[in-house]
């Protein structure tokens, strides 16, 4: 493959790349070499002093340790290049390197868009929003006029004017009867508007508390392994133990509140529990102390120091001392 297949020219890549140049060194430019300096002749700043110059480097020696104990990886030949140009300058990229910049630039352009859609559908929304609040405020307004038009006529004396000029009186008449059905329709208007905008705001909070009540769920079931009605009687219990209305209860999408119920309710079962087993211990009977052997009494301690001192002695005189004593 030539250099001209291979060549990509686009700054598009720059962003896909994340702004990476590449590994690509620069390459001597030949105008800048001093013509007077010998390359041979400049030595080595990392070469040992003590090395013969005229000694010939041995080709199957062992190249020379890298100074942080890793080898370079071989770079594979078989790995295909591409060369960009990014900016005016030419860089070479690996497959992996383009592929993953590709990947970078996909995810960021589908970000946009959906940023961009929610921005646009945000706008529709707000306009919407603001053409209905124009509208209102100008029913409202021919509303206020029309009442204004209407309190005028309140002030006629339709008797008299009928009496004085009927002709006046019966055109008078018709625009009062047509002001009275106007107010009428732009107050049945307004009062669906009303209705249209307090339905939306019912339904948005609804779905707020939907999407609320499936994050509590959620959290709560990572929470607790096996968390289901069990665990919602204990926290309504304790709930309504607090001073919470069952409607109350029933408002609680919040997952941080499920979880300070949740902990209430289990602290208030461990507690229960601790107070059962302390009465059932303090329900057993108590052990009777163990009575203290009686003492004996004086005779029979002398008999048995005498019975002991005739299976010592076995003479008659202690045998008829321990007779006497047992009799």
């Amino acid at each position: 493959m030539s250099t001209e297949d291979t060549t990509l020219s686009t700054d598009s890549f720059a962003e896909m790349l994340g702004g990476d140049r590449g590994n690509g060194q620069p390459e001597t430019d030949p105008q800048n070499v001093d013509p007077d300096q010998d390359p041979i002749a400049d030595p080595d700043p990392d070469a040992d002093p003590d090395a013969d110059p005229d000694a010939v480097a041995d080709p199957d020696a062992d190249p020379a340790p890298d100074p942080d104990g890793q080898p370079d990886p071989a770079p594979d030949p078989n790995e295909a290049v591409f060369e960009l140009e990014i900016n005016g300058e030419k860089v070479s990229v690996s497959k992996d390197e383009a592929k993953n910049g590709y990947l970078r630039q996909q995810d960021y352009t589908q970000k946009a868009q959906r940023l961009a859609q929610d921005r646009q559908e945000w706008n529709a929304h707000v306009a919407q929003q603001a053409a209905e609040v124009q509208q209102y405020a100008q029913e409202i307004g021919q509303l206020q006029g029309i009442d204004a038009a209407l309190a005028e006529y309140g002030q006629v004396d339709w008797d008299a004017l009928r009496e004085s000029d009927p002709v006046s009186y019966g055109i008078h008449m018709a625009d009062y009867n047509r002001m009275q059905a106007r107010r009428g329709e732009v107050e049945r208007g307004i009062g669906q508007k009303l209705q249209s905008l307090t339905a939306q705001q019912q339904q948005a909070q609804a779905q707020a508390r939907a999407q609320q009540a499936q994050e509590a769920q959620t959290h709560m079931a990572a929470l607790v392994p096996g968390f289901g009605k069990e665990h919602i009687a204990e926290m309504k219990t304790i709930g309504k133990a607090a001073g919470f209305t069952d409607a109350e209860l029933a408002q609680v999408t919040d997952k941080r509140m499920l979880e300070v119920l949740y902990k209430a309710s289990q602290f208030d079962k461990q507690q229960k529990t601790t107070q059962q087993a302390v009465k059932k211990v303090a329900a057993l009977p108590t052990k009777a102390a163990k009575a203290a052997p009686a003492s004996k009494p004086a005779a029979q301690l002398k008999l048995d120091q005498q019975t002991r001192r005739l299976q010592q002695t076995g003479s008659l005189k202690d045998f008829a001392a321990a007779l006497t004593m047992a009799s």
